[in-house]
């Protein structure tokens, strides 16, 4: 559910939002966002209805994403942003290998293939809204955002990355030293974003704290790759749970904030959210270490941080559902 249902949904969100603004191409039709949040509900049904269609339904979606936003590239000639439609085309192809008969390759290939698709989505998402939001919200104090990572650091921190992903999705050899030098890059990138001066926003913290488990995530690597007492289901959860389940959490958030034109406040909802989704993700790792904690701990952390994040921002989501039924047809 989460690599394939909710991640590809929250990812569509943003990217169709954010894409006209990178490329400057017209933003997708309201009809077209409907239509793309129908086949996702239709494919959120599946396995309750035809269980055989569940994955088809889900690469679907996430093909028709890939689609749309290829177009737009194309279009305006952003072949940068290229990038961000591989990666959904790795996501994709990760949902269909269970139906092609491949779901029986060792280390769970088609798990790997999702979880390492977006980590990629994750790192060029907070590549560009970490910066952006922390200098905005440094503006508004009189406060200056600083120099910025060269281009061939952010180059080199996402070759290193792609490799080392690739080498643990297909549990190749040699993952030990290259995860070494990506946790290193990442790192430094995320130390690049200065997390320390936008501390008293909780929309800010929560994506910092999202991306830190994508370092933390590859030094883990590092240790199972060395044999050194880490599973392979620590390096998973540490990414799942800490990187891609938070940062999803995160990107909402600060979505509907940028959307509501809201201030940068830290309603008490807001932090309580991000503390909720930040214990989650160690309490589901814990397990894997040998300490006696039910995973239902995590879980029940996350569904609190999911109704946190309602209650947080009910208000604008509620005059976003009320625009939406507006442009329903009427009963006759």
């Amino acid at each position: 559910m989460l690599l394939f249902g909710m991640m590809p949904a929250v990812m569509a969100g943003f990217l169709l939002t954010a894409l006209p603004r990178w490329t400057g191409s017209l933003p997708i039709s309201r009809p077209g966002m409907l239509s793309l949040a129908v086949f996702w509900l239709a494919g959120r049904t599946m396995p309750f209805c035809y269980p055989a269609l569940t994955a088809p339904m889900a690469a679907g979606f996430i093909l028709c994403i890939a689609g749309v936003l290829a177009l737009r590239v194309i279009e305006a000639g952003a072949l940068r942003e290229i990038k961000v439609v591989l990666l959904l085309l790795a996501l994709a192809a990760a949902a269909i290998i269970p139906v092609a008969g491949f779901d029986a390759m060792p280390g769970g290939l088609h798990l790997r293939l999702a979880l390492a698709g977006e980590l990629g989505l994750v790192a060029v998402i907070a590549g560009r809204i970490a910066p952006a939001l922390t200098a905005s919200y440094l503006a508004l104090r009189g406060q200056t955002y600083g120099p910025r990572l060269p281009r061939w650091f952010e180059v080199a921190a996402a070759l290193s990355l792609a490799v080392a992903l690739g080498l643990w999705t297909c549990d190749a050899p040699g993952q030990a030293p290259v995860s070494l030098i990506a946790a290193g890059l990442q790192a430094a990138r995320l130390l690049s974003w200065r997390p320390w001066r936008a501390g008293r926003y909780a929309g800010l913290v929560a994506i910092h704290l999202a991306y830190a488990w994508i370092p933390l995530g590859l030094g883990l690597n590092v240790l199972r790759a060395a044999r050194l007492g880490v599973s392979d289901p620590a390096v998973l959860h540490a990414w799942a749970a800490g990187t891609v389940g938070a940062m999803g959490l995160a990107v909402m958030a600060s979505m509907v904030r940028r959307q509501s034109r809201q201030a940068f406040s830290s309603p008490i909802g807001l932090r309580a959210m991000v503390a909720t989704s930040a214990v989650a993700a160690p309490i589901r790792l814990l397990p894997e270490f040998g300490l006696p904690l039910q995973p239902s701990y995590a879980a029940l952390c996350w569904s609190a941080a999911f109704l946190l994040f309602l209650a947080a921002y009910r208000r604008p989501l509620g005059l976003s559902w009320h625009a939406v039924r507006q442009t329903l047809p009427s009963r006759p």
